[in-house]
């Protein structure tokens, strides 16, 4: 009763941290793309025939409350878990040395998009799909708010690579918090809606990386494109649209004109 305890009373202080943290970002990233740069950076928003609306943005971040109070148990659980000496989660630079902890950063960015890859093409079985994974393909032409709209099951498997993780690898304190904003900054990034890497991304060692048209087309196109951080399941497994680099260029070579053209079809958000 004592850990339930422990855990529950944590939990207000690390949702208040997500709210107000990620919270930040997201609706920073919003605001700078969407409304203050929107019509500078039109060209390269990646589906130009459609538009979210306030009442996807609304439901998004109804949903975002709840994806927060889910991240909230999940960071409250490892905290006890660590202050119980179950993990081995360490705050002690001298315990492994200087190296691990550069090294453990690549390894847990490797376990984390594994990770996402295959819980993602689960959550596409039929069996959970239209029960848990709809709700965030609710979101077609995708926003920065979408990157944290889901089901409450969907949120917490997205994240639990990190219990039995931590349970079996030193993880240095600090590398966690680094490996949290390379994902948020993975997953802003993802559903952006604008394609804001260059165009020479794709014809460089870079290409490897997921950009954000990658996971754009994703949510228009749905089977296929499942990977967050890097292509490489994607191309392992065969499940990379085949027109995804044709379509990072045509995003990228688009005209004033040929934005000009499709406006008509635009609802501002």
């Amino acid at each position: 009763m004592d850990a339930v305890t422990q855990i529950l009373s944590n939990i207000p202080r690390a949702y208040l941290q997500a709210f107000v943290v990620n919270g930040a970002i997201i609706t920073l990233t919003y605001v700078l793309v969407w409304r203050v740069l929107g019509k500078r950076l039109q060209r390269w928003r990646i589906q130009l025939k459609q538009r979210a609306d306030y009442e996807q943005l609304k439901f998004e971040i109804k949903n975002a409350f709840l994806v927060f109070l889910v991240g909230a148990f999940s960071s409250s659980v490892v905290f006890f878990l660590g202050t119980q000496g179950v993990t081995r989660i360490y705050s002690d630079l001298s315990r492994h040395g200087s190296l691990w902890p550069i090294a453990s950063f690549f390894i847990l960015w490797f376990i984390d998009d594994a990770w996402f890859y295959w819980v993602h093409r689960l959550l596409h079985h039929k069996a959970l799909y239209k029960r848990v994974h709809f709700v965030h393909h609710h979101s077609i032409d995708i926003t920065p708010f979408t990157s944290m709209s889901f089901h409450a099951l969907e949120a917490f498997l997205l994240a639990a690579w990190i219990f039995p993780v931590s349970l079996v690898m030193p993880i240095y304190a600090p590398v966690l918090a680094i490996m949290q904003f390379v994902g948020l900054f993975n997953n802003i990034k993802a559903h952006l809606g604008y394609e804001l890497y260059p165009a020479w991304f794709n014809k460089t060692w870079l290409r490897f990386f997921a950009s954000s048209t990658h996971h754009n087309m994703h949510h228009y196109k749905f089977q296929g494109n499942y990977g967050l951080h890097f292509r490489l399941w994607d191309r392992l497994c065969g499940t990379e649209f085949n027109d995804y680099t044709q379509t990072f260029d045509k995003v990228k070579a688009r005209k004033p004109e040929t934005v000009n053209a499709a406006e008509s079809h635009v609802t501002p958000a």
